[in-house]
């Protein structure tokens, strides 16, 4: 018995698989950042022959040129860990510049530049331009799902103008670009300036019923990025853009923590401008069915402190209590005027219309059906807002 389960064991080890994908870290051109920016039809006269002939990709309605940037990572190079040095970022990093019709098409007109397989398996971040992402990204979204290498943690920005100069980007105090950018939003998101829309929550968002995805929006300054807030889209296509202040009502009504954006509030009697930072913040979506329609509370908690007040020095008992009527008003009106602008472009970033899908299955399945049914709902939906904003530090200074 003993042999034989022997035997058994042996049998089954000789017929283990390996390691069948293995590539050895030489072998491998590991892309570390892509932009993806859109080319004039001039450049398919440059593609080589990979995998079409010349003239005979299939035409589609719509059909675009792909202008591919790799940023590839120098072996050897790459500080991993704490060290000094004299290496900068053009020692670190190699940038290539492709084309094709498609993303894979474009990458395979890559490959044959390179004698290393190109791997996705380390790629920190994905750069498209708002005009891509104002036709659509549905094809690029595709391709990225459906890579195996591709990192679900990597971050996806939109750009205004070409995504190309975004990967430029050398500040002195990185030696690799693409990862300060991904730490920019990373750190970003961790001081409550940004959601964390890595690319794997934006597939969720997109793939879900009834709700509307969200894009960190960046912007190229030289040596560094500005982030400017998010782009905001119906189904695959960007309809429009978020300031920082509306970034920010965005992150109140979503109740996330911490808050990173402070709220400028002057007095009714206008004798003092005071700086008021969020501290905590909690929120509560709820839909009820009035009439046969459903109707949204969005109930916003806010906890915050006084950051500055240089002029009148008054924070009296009576002052404060002046200060959160003012605030609530503020915060209400603009969080009612941000809604209205998300209903007229069509795009439920909050996620309404999954509630409404979870809530009332049988509603949504004889008067919604799908997206476009949503939308022609949301576009006029009954959303009432309120807010409870309470200060609670002042600082060392009162009067």
């Amino acid at each position: 018995m003993n042999k034989y389960f022997m035997f058994l064991i042996l049998v089954s080890a000789a017929l283990l698989g390996g390691c069948w994908d293995r590539y050895e870290l030489e072998e491998r051109a590991i892309i570390l950042a892509l932009a993806i920016d859109l080319a004039d039809e001039s450049k398919a006269a440059e593609m080589p022959e990979v995998t079409h002939g010349k003239g005979e990709f299939p035409e589609q309605e719509n059909q675009r040129i792909y202008k591919l940037t790799a940023q590839l990572a120098v072996p050897g190079k790459v500080m991993l860990g704490p060290g000094g040095g004299d290496t900068n970022s053009g020692d670190t990093d190699w940038l290539l510049v492709t084309y094709g019709y498609t993303m894979k098409d474009a990458l395979s007109n890559l490959q044959q530049e390179l004698a290393e397989k190109i791997h996705l398996g380390h790629i920190q971040l994905i750069v498209m331009s708002d005009q891509i992402a104002k036709n659509s990204i549905e094809d690029i979204m595709d391709f990225l799902r459906r890579d195996y290498e591709m990192r679900r943690t990597a971050w996806v920005m939109i750009t205004e103008g070409e995504a190309h100069q975004i990967l430029n980007a050398t500040p002195p105090i990185q030696t690799v670009p693409s990862l300060y950018l991904a730490n920019t939003l990373k750190e970003a998101v961790k001081f409550g300036k940004l959601p964390k829309e890595y690319l794997g929550k934006v597939w969720i968002d997109f793939s879900d019923i009834g709700v509307d995805a969200i894009i960190p929006l960046v912007q190229p300054m030289g040596d560094h990025i500005r982030v400017e807030g998010l782009a905001y889209f119906k189904e695959h296509k960007m309809v429009g853009k978020l300031s920082p202040t509306e970034t920010g009502a965005v992150l109140a009504m979503q109740g996330q923590n911490p808050a990173g954006y402070s709220n400028v509030v002057q007095s009714e009697d206008k004798s003092g401008i005071y700086m008021v930072k969020p501290y905590r913040r909690s929120s509560d979506i709820s839909v009820k069915m009035v009439d046969g329609k459903p109707k949204v509370f969005i109930r916003v908690n806010i906890e915050g402190f006084i950051e500055e007040e240089p002029k009148s020095k008054n924070l009296s008992g009576e002052k404060l209590e002046e200060l959160e009527k003012t605030i609530n008003k503020m915060g209400k009106e603009s969080l009612e005027k941000l809604i209205k602008k998300l209903q007229k472009d069509q795009s439920d970033i909050l996620g309404i219309g999954a509630r409404v899908r979870a809530y009332y299955p049988k509603y949504w399945n004889e008067q919604i059906k799908d997206d476009e049914g949503w939308y022609e709902v949301y576009k006029d939906l009954d959303i009432q807002v309120s807010m409870d904003y309470r200060i609670l530090r002042v600082g060392m200074e009162w009067k």
